[in-house]
This record gives C-alpha cells, sequence and structure tokens, in this order.
C-alpha cells in the first residue's frame, strides 16, 4: 500500500536547543516510516537517533521484522556509545510503522508517539515508556496529574541503554484518516485539541505539519520538534 499513502515530515530544533536531536526516515519502497527522538547532548542524542532510523531501515530491507529491526539499531547504539566513536549516555526514543497493503504495524521504544485521527476523533495508538504512565497504569496518578508531575519527563526505557529493551506493538488497519508520529516535542506541547483542530482542517498534509510546528513554536517549546502524517491516496 506505500505507493498508495501519502506521506509528509517535517523537524525543528525549537527556540533553545542549539541542536536538533530528532530524527525521521521516510522509505515508502518498503511501506516504513521511523521517527527518532534522542538524548546525550550535543554528539549524543543527534548521533543516536540518525543511527537508528538508518539501522532500521537497513535491517528492514534485509527481511527483519519491525522488532528485531529496532533490537539490531539498540545494540549498534549501544556498542557505539562505549567505543571512541560514540559518547557515554547517548540513547534515543523511536517509533516506526510499516505497511503490508492496508495493514500497518507500529512498534515503538520510550516517549514518542502514534495517534490515528479518525471521524474527527484524535487517539493514541502507542504507550509511553515513561515513569508517569506507569503512575498512571498502577492507578497512582491521574493523566491530568501526570502533565505537571516532577518526573514526566523521565523515560523508562530507550535504545543504547544499558538494559535490555521490551519493543512494544500493536496492529491495525488504516481505511481512513491520517495517522501522525511525532517526538515528544509536538504532544508534551500540544493539548489534543489543538492537534485535532489542525488535523482536521482542509489543508494538505504539508501545510498540517508546518501548523502543527508552528503551533508548538508559537507556545516557545523548549524541545525538539518532529512530526510525521500519514493519508490513504
Amino acid at each position: 500500500m506505500s505507493n498508495q499513502l501519502n506521506h509528509f515530515a517535517l523537524t525543528d530544533k525549537g527556540h533553545y536547543k542549539s541542536i536538533n536531536e530528532d530524527a525521521f526516515k521516510a522509505c515508502p519502497e518498503l511501506g516504513l516510516w521511523i521517527v527518532a527522538d534522542g538524548m546525550g547532548g550535543h554528539d549524543g542524542g543527534d548521533i543516536a537517533s540518525l543511527l537508528a532510523v538508518n539501522c532500521i531501515a537497513t535491517a528492514v530491507q534485509a527481511g527483519k521484522n519491525l522488532s528485531a529491526a529496532i533490537q539490531q539499531a539498540h545494540q549498534e547504539i549501544h556498542q557505539l556509545a562505549i567505543t571512541e566513536g560514540g559518547k557515554k549516555g547517548m540513547a534515543t526514543t523511536v517509533i516506526a510503522i510499516q505497511f503490508t497493503e492496508n495493514k500497518f504495524e507500529i512498534a515503538w521504544v520510550g516517549d514518542s508517539r502514534a495517534y490515528l485521527f479518525k471521524q474527527q476523533q484524535l487517539s493514541q495508538l502507542s504507550h509511553d515508556h515513561t515513569v508517569v504512565q506507569e503512575l498512571i497504569d498502577k492507578g497512582d496518578i491521574s493523566a491530568a496529574q501526570a502533565k505537571i508531575h516532577p518526573q514526566r519527563h523521565l523515560i523508562t526505557q530507550a535504545l543504547g541503554g544499558d538494559k535490555d529493551i521490551n519493543v512494544e506493538r500493536i496492529e491495525g488497519e488504516l481505511t481512513e484518516g491520517i495517522l501522525l508520529l511525532c517526538s515528544d516535542g509536538l504532544s508534551n506541547e500540544l493539548v489534543d485539541a489543538k492537534i485535532t483542530s489542525i488535523l482536521s482542517g482542509s489543508a494538505d498534509l504539508k501545510e498540517k505539519s508546518e501548523k502543527l510546528i508552528a503551533s508548538v513554536l508559537a507556545l516557545k517549546g523548549v524541545d525538539n520538534i518532529t512530526v510525521l502524517l500519514l493519508q490513504k491516496n
């Protein structure tokens, strides 16, 4: 179905960071799209995110499934972090989607997200790997409390870290609507109602991507921002 999908991706370093540690990759020939959000500072997060998207694409092209491709990226980033070519502590979140006909698989590690906008409703498809999400799952705090929790930015796993990762995945089918992949530079700043309002407009995917980024910049968001939109022709 990849040749039946419109797609557009855009990234911005934001107002306050000197480098962009986000990365994305579009491989329509593989039915594959990826967003990664690096961490570790200069010469760390930007290298980790770029290595992640390139490694996953190469592994998928070689015949690996998404989970195995992400695990391979994790190992390569970890190995680079302990050599002279990397930086200790470099890591990245990642979320990737691959299509086979109308059906898709989404796999992720960390808090970069996937949403489906359909029939004027925005639904989060992914499940954050964060400290506050674990507290929400246990019933210790509410979603509203999570937004102001002092540990709201702490993730529980990422590619390149010392511990093993658990790649979470879901499957679905795209019959209508728009799929959004994004880094937390978007999801931490824009409320669902604002994202919904932009995606529900008549603009094309390029204009909608630009409006999403511009809306975050207007709020003086502190993080890098990446959006990737997919829609059936």
